[in-house]
């Protein structure tokens, strides 16, 4: 008998909802002559990030992360949606090819988190905790069960391990019935828009300064003239700064 069958569902449930989103938008990308698969990526300060699915054009330049994630209790989102933050900032920053960065939320995600996620340009695409409720009752699994009820969590376990893989894969596609085209649509406008024929404008310009004394320090300007003469300040052989890191002084 498994010790945790609750956390064991959520996994599996977990697990086809990824499947699916892989699947989904597996032929839309190799249409256009790009792979999609699993990758680790790893950032400039050498810190390996595992993304559940790259977009990869026919030079292996990663041009589209995206992440599905699960939650099933909202004591989570701050772990799973501070990971998305962090990884999605740190490799688009050295991977100046990836032109977009999705995250696929399933379950209980809350709207300070789903806000902090946006905040760092990351698209969002949901499908509510309700949904996956109101799909898995259809199969005769009760979903809904309270986090102390072991013995409701033990049976809607074994009721889906009663499942056939067809029926598996029946779920995994009333899952991601409301999110899939949509997916679909914005992986193809990035794939069929041709970059190399479009402009680009500076729009802002950050500079990131680190001490000697493990301080740090982030500048932000809205052009490249407000930061050239924001670092003037910085030009001349400064034997302190801590006027920079003083809020008041500025």
């Amino acid at each position: 008998m498994l010790a945790n069958p609750g956390s064991a569902l959520g996994e599996a449930i977990g697990k086809l909802f990824e499947t699916a989103i892989f699947k989904g938008i597996r032929d839309v990308v190799e249409a256009r002559q790009h792979i999609v698969r699993p990758a680790k990526l790893t950032n400039g300060s050498n810190n390996t990030y595992q993304i559940d699915a790259v977009v990869f054009d026919s030079n292996n330049n990663p041009i589209i992360i995206i992440d599905p994630k699960y939650i099933r209790y909202t004591k989570h989102n701050r772990d799973k949606g501070s990971w998305l933050c962090v990884a999605h900032y740190n490799l688009r920053k050295t991977f100046p090819t990836i032109r977009k960065s999705i995250a696929i939320l399933a379950g209980r995600w809350s709207q300070p988190s789903k806000a902090l996620i946006r905040s760092f340009g990351v698209e969002i695409l949901e499908v509510p905790f309700q949904k996956l409720v109101e799909s898995l009752s259809e199969w005769g699994i009760n979903f809904n069960w309270a986090e102390s009820d072991r013995e409701g969590a033990r049976v809607a376990w074994e009721k889906f391990e009663s499942l056939n893989d067809e029926d598996r894969t029946q779920i995994a596609l009333d899952l991601t019935e409301d999110i899939l085209e949509k997916l679909c649509n914005d992986v193809s406008q990035v794939l069929d828009t041709d970059i190399s024929a479009l402009p680009r404008h500076v729009s802002q310009v950050e500079v990131l300064l680190k001490t000697d004394q493990d301080e740090t320090l982030l500048l932000t300007f809205d052009n490249v003239a407000d930061a050239l003469q924001g670092m003037t300040r910085l030009v001349s052989d400064r034997p302190d700064i801590s006027d920079l890191l003083n809020p008041q002084q500025h």
